[in-house]
């Protein structure tokens, strides 16, 4: 029984602790000197800071506790630490843009506006477009972005932290430099978008419409399409569903719609399956000479997100990519791929673009 009061006891005195500097904090009174040794102690744990003063006698105590504010995400801070990170390596310093700046903000603000599909965006597509109309003429243009971080530092150790990223932010061959930041909600939480962008000055005798901007590929590892198919059916196997087989004429479409998609710069939304499909007189060949009924498509960037959790990652393996990327998926890719009318399916793969192509 002692024990048990004394375990009361100590979660009685812990409360206590934490809730005292929230106490100061609501009625913004000043700390007593007697408890300021505690409170400080345990304010430098919470979001709080301190205001100090000093006693008559000299002693440091706190007078007051604020709510910390956190450094906001600023375009001319994350240029500083790239500036600073490049020196660090012995890159030499970019020169600022306007019509570089101009670029990157169109592109930030295509991300705030499709926050939902930001891994599956164009972006190659898209900067290609916002150059042409620049009064510079530029090449060689690639970029990093991050979405999520709302403060300077927090984007910036994100670009560190990825390997492909912080490669891009060593570019030695880059002219000039541009930065820009936004705000979005995703899932209706406040994120950050810091987009950094680099490019070389095209020669005076090349127009600006005549450049093309050459993004950076990111490498992912290789998953294979048998690879995929195996791991379809052991999710459709788990599942009670029966398993699938390839067929060739699947293929050659798979094939082709992964095609559409490197043509693109990424994943379209279904907009060229469904382009196949208006003219059920002119459809593709292999689906004209397909014996099966219905067909149905799913799409994959290998650097995908999971809509359970929210989380961005790169899949790293076929199971990832199905039961990860499509399980998770708000669209119809679970279901597709869990159809027990579908009997036949193939996978292609290019870039990290997947089309897994069903039939009936």
């Amino acid at each position: 029984m002692d024990k048990r009061r004394g375990i009361f006891l100590l979660l009685f005195v812990g409360l206590t602790a934490v809730l005292l500097p929230y106490f100061f904090l609501q009625t913004q009174r000043a700390v007593p000197s007697l408890l300021s040794p505690l409170v400080n102690s345990v304010a430098k744990v919470l979001p709080i800071s301190s205001q100090v003063t000093t006693t008559p006698e000299g002693k440091l105590v706190i007078s007051r506790l604020e709510k910390k504010s956190a450094k906001p995400l600023v375009a001319s801070e994350v240029l500083e630490r790239t500036s600073e990170y490049r020196s660090r390596f012995g890159y030499n310093d970019l020169a600022a843009n306007d019509d570089l700046i101009t670029i990157t903000q169109r592109l930030t603000d295509a991300i705030a506006k499709n926050i939902d599909t930001y891994d599956d965006m164009p972006f190659e597509t898209l900067i290609e477009s916002y150059a042409h109309d620049s009064k510079t003429a530029l090449a060689a243009i690639s970029h990093v972005s991050v979405v999520g971080p709302t403060s300077s530092d927090e984007a910036f150790a994100a670009f560190v932290a990825d390997v492909d990223q912080s490669e891009i932010l060593l570019d030695s061959d880059a002219e000039i430099i541009a930065v820009a930041t936004g705000a979005a909600e995703y899932q209706q939480i406040p994120v950050g978008i810091t987009v950094i962008m680099f490019a070389q000055k095209a020669p005076k005798n090349q127009t600006t419409q005549a450049t093309v901007p050459v993004a950076r590929k990111q490498a992912f590892p290789e998953i294979s399409d048998t690879s995929m198919i195996v791991a379809l059916n052991e999710y459709r196997r788990a599942h009670g569903i029966p398993q699938l087989i390839e067929h060739p004429l699947l293929c050659q479409y798979a094939q082709k719609r992964v095609e559409d998609l490197v043509a693109f710069g990424g994943l379209d939304g279904h907009a060229g399956f469904q382009k196949d499909f208006e003219d059920l007189n002119n459809l593709p060949e292999p689906i004209k000479q397909y014996p099966g009924g219905k067909i149905g498509e799913n799409l994959a960037y290998q650097n995908c997100r999971n809509m359970t959790t929210g989380d961005g990652f790169v899949a790293q393996t076929a199971t990832a990519l199905i039961e990860w990327c499509f399980d998770s998926s708000t669209k119809g890719h679970r279901e597709a791929q869990l159809n027990p009318k579908f009997t036949a399916v193939c996978s292609r793969h290019q870039d990290g673009l997947f089309a897994v192509i069903f039939g009936e």
